[in-house]
């Protein structure tokens, strides 16, 4: 399998607010080339150490283990979205595959598509046609959910973690689309955390079900309704769960 590690995209808008953005988009594309059996793409966490520095590319490359390391930029400004990358190849610190992309907001889905299949060109790794069906699906059409979305993550997962805020920004992502299986799930992820801190009293395990009722393979859902279950002493149930969402997402 090739090796790729994506770095963290970096914020060009010159507005810390829309940092949700970028490290989002890159989240993004680490999750559509994981779906790539011929490639081994380091998981987010790996990647998201080296945000905020000026990495040596060559460096970064030995340090993983990788052959090449993805980079890039995004610039939101008012409708449009203007987004950089490129493909080095750590041994010879060469340019493979460098493009810039300037869209509406609206071709955001279409966009995130065209830079993992123009990715998985450049490596010249053979894309199954089950694989680009499952980059191609974003879960929900309306740019308004996913941005929600996006920034309900950013509040999750960042150093200044707002439980309480993320599961607000996931509850409004569903109500722009009831069907967004994701938000769905990181509202279970998030009334999970609370429910565990005595600060909520749903468990989480309703937005778990709807959330797998909307897409069955979806390996965050599995993995919160696993905890919810191992929470409530059913543990070969949530063991059960959890073996299927690392089935789904081994990372």
């Amino acid at each position: 399998r090739v090796a790729l590690c994506v770095l963290p995209f970096t914020n060009m808008s010159g507005d810390p607010e829309q940092e949700y953005f970028s490290d989002g988009i890159s989240e993004d594309i680490i999750t559509d080339l994981s779906k790539v059996a011929a490639l081994f793409v380091v998981s987010r966490n790996t990647a998201f150490s080296f945000k905020g520095k000026a990495p040596n590319l060559a460096q970064i490359a030995r340090q993983l283990n990788v052959r090449y390391v993805l980079e890039g930029s995004v610039r939101k400004a008012g409708g449009r979205v203007r987004i950089t990358a490129q493909l080095i190849e750590g041994a010879t610190d060469g340019h493979v595959w460098a493009e810039r992309y300037d869209r509406t907001l609206d071709d955001i889905f279409a966009l995130q598509d065209e830079i993992s299949a123009a990715i998985v060109a450049a490596l010249k790794v053979k894309l199954l046609p089950e694989e680009k069906k499952a980059i191609e699906r974003r879960g929900t059409t309306s740019t308004e959910a996913y941005q929600t979305l996006l920034m309900a993550r950013h509040y999750h997962t960042s150093t200044t973690v707002d439980t309480k805020l993320a599961l607000r920004l996931a509850q409004r992502a569903v109500e722009i689309d009831p069907n967004y299986a994701e938000a769905w799930a990181l509202i279970a992820t998030s009334q999970i955390r609370l429910h565990e801190y005595g600060e909520l009293e749903e468990n989480g395990l309703a937005a778990a079900e709807r959330a797998l009722e909307l897409d069955v393979g979806l390996a965050d859902a599995h993995a919160a309704k696993g905890r919810v279950l191992a929470g409530l002493g059913r543990y070969d149930e949530a063991l059960a769960a959890h073996a299927r969402s690392l089935h789904l997402d081994p990372e």
